[in-house]
């Protein structure tokens, strides 16, 4: 991406500048067994204040030079096709930072002295943390990234800044890819290795799909790639139709589902 800021030389000398798009997409897992952050993880309101703090547009013009497109779900957007539901073509859940910081005070958490939220109100009530959150937890994420490109130092930074808008800590860790993969296991909360609390991989896009852009490996429950636990069984039941129906329904029912439960 940063060398599209030499487009113009480059045309100058006979070249033509095309976009190799990849059949992909690119997230950052949540480690929904971490045994500090998984239950704050496990609520939805959390990952939609989360969701709504990262400005996409701008990620896409400042960082990525044009190079990359917005997704808001398990489906590749950047290139038309029929698997993508509208629900997630839409953006159920646009940049915000002053919603996000509402989600989280509607929901028990207040802001702190140093400006990020800590949970004032434990409990599983509409209005409270949600089941697991003890009170006084701060709500600061680890993330372990992929080192090695300015771009995803940047954007890494850019997180940071308007989580922090929000009310939300970020602490940015970095690591060799296949470091970052090593550290980044299915794991269960007594095991050591279940540290973790997010992980990025994504430099080049984490995930590119054969044709058919299922879920199985990434967010069914067991799933090979499904680093972080994501146990949902509406999920499961959508993968498992999508994985079989000739219906093209299915799968865009998946891609609304998982769009909206994030």
């Amino acid at each position: 991406p940063t060398s599209m800021d030499d487009k113009k030389s480059f045309e100058a000398k006979g070249y033509q500048i095309t976009p190799w798009t990849g059949w992909a997409i690119t997230s950052l897992p949540y480690n929904f067994n971490n045994p500090t952050m998984g239950p704050v993880f496990a609520q939805l309101y959390a990952r939609q204040a989360i969701q709504q703090s990262i400005d996409q547009n701008s990620l896409v013009k400042a960082i990525f030079n044009d190079t990359a497109v917005a997704g808001y779900g398990p489906i590749p957007q950047a290139t038309k096709n029929d698997f993508v539901s509208s629900v997630q073509d839409a953006n159920p859940y646009p940049f915000s930072t002053s919603a996000a910081a509402k989600l989280l005070t509607d929901h028990g958490w207040q802001r702190g002295p140093d400006g990020i939220m800590v949970c004032r109100d434990a409990g599983s009530a509409a209005n409270q943390c949600g089941t697991g959150v003890p009170a006084g937890t701060t709500f600061t994420m680890a993330v372990l990234s992929q080192s090695g490109s300015p771009v995803t130092d940047n954007e890494m930074s850019a997180l940071q800044s308007s989580l922090k808008d929000s009310g939300i800590g970020f602490t940015i860790k970095t690591a060799p890819v296949n470091t970052v993969l090593a550290q980044t296991p299915p794991c269960t909360p007594d095991q050591p290795i279940c540290a973790w609390q997010l992980s990025y991989f994504g430099t080049a896009g984490s995930w590119y799909f054969s044709a058919y852009p299922t879920g199985d490996s990434l967010f069914q429950t067991g799933g090979g790639s499904n680093f972080g636990g994501y146990h949902n069984p509406e999920a499961d039941k959508m993968i498992v139709a999508a994985t079989q129906s000739t219906d093209k329904k299915a799968i865009q029912d998946y891609s609304a589902l998982l769009a909206k439960d994030l």
